[in-house]
């Protein structure tokens, strides 16, 4: 039987770039065990299922899946299953928003011109990590690499990750994993994110990496839950002096030549954070059809 799917480039306003996602828009009669040897199969971070919605609040229900297993949430499977929903009209042109059913919840989707936007749960901080030597150790970089103004810290807005403070842009370019020790320092946390306020591009914000290699991502190009979360932290720990933080810009994936832009918005008042979008352009790459 064949399965039509999508490929497609997000965070990028040009192919070959930005992070290829996956999408099958009709996977209704899969059993259970056949949405994880797909994702397999097209060996990308994550692999989306479109369902019809179970819930009154949502349009869609979305099924993420890495090659190991199914995740609740993450930022550009939600905004390239909506760019593919808009363009093959599963979506009218002129409705503004989606609401996608995750399992972190409904996630709504706005077009804002040639990009999409998501809006991501409220930021969760959590632990503090102490063991810098460790964390060093865990990037292959020296401890006073590490901007130590600033804590290293697990901050979610669906998908935890560690946060590690960089001094520079050199620093973050050089890092290798020691997995063995990774493994120690990220516990029960699927993702370590590393980034610094020193960029390659005048207009960006920080520069970035990501790493999951544990759910089968040795390194992500570009990682939208993971972005939101950084601009909740670079508010939060008033990281970079006069930041705009509705005006947030992360560059990703420089590294994996796959460069990403993700931009990001955060709304605070009174020393809290109110809301988090991030948004990206995405571009469709390839058509075809699984045979299984």
């Amino acid at each position: 039987m064949g399965r039509k799917f999508f490929q497609v480039d997000v965070f990028t306003e040009r192919v070959f770039g930005g992070n290829p996602l996956a999408v099958f828009p009709n996977p209704e009669d899969l059993d259970e065990a056949a949405h994880l040897d797909i994702a397999r199969e097209m060996n990308l971070s994550e692999t989306t299922f479109i369902y019809p919605s179970e819930s009154p609040e949502a349009d869609f229900k979305i099924r993420i899946f890495t090659p190991t297993r199914e995740i609740p949430f993450a930022g550009h499977p939600t905004l390239g299953t909506a760019h593919i929903l808009w363009e093959t009209g599963q979506i009218a042109p002129e409705k503004e928003t989606v609401v996608l059913q995750m399992g972190v919840g409904p996630i709504t989707v706005t077009k804002k011109e040639n990009a999409l936007f998501m809006e991501q749960p409220l930021p969760e901080f959590g632990l503090t990590v102490k063991a810098m030597d460790q964390v060093a150790e865990a990037l292959s970089i020296d401890p006073e690499d590490m901007e130590s103004r600033y804590p290293v810290q697990v901050v979610t807005t669906g998908f935890p990750a560690l946060y590690v403070p960089l001094k520079n842009l050199a620093v973050v370019q050089r890092v290798t994993l020691n997995l063995p020790v990774l493994k120690d320092v990220l516990g029960d946390v699927d993702m370590i994110y590393v980034f610094s306020a020193e960029t390659l591009n005048p207009g960006s914000t920080v520069h970035a990496r990501a790493f999951a290699p544990f759910i089968g991502i040795p390194e992500d190009p570009a990682t939208g839950s993971a972005g939101g979360a950084l601009g909740a932290y670079l508010v939060r720990h008033h990281v970079i002096e006069g930041l705009n933080p509705s005006g947030i810009v992360i560059e990703q994936g420089y590294e994996m030549n796959r460069p990403s832009t993700l931009q990001v918005s955060v709304t605070e008042s009174g020393g809290e954070i109110q809301s988090i979008q991030v948004g990206g352009r995405s571009r469709t790459v390839l058509e075809g059809t699984l045979r299984v």
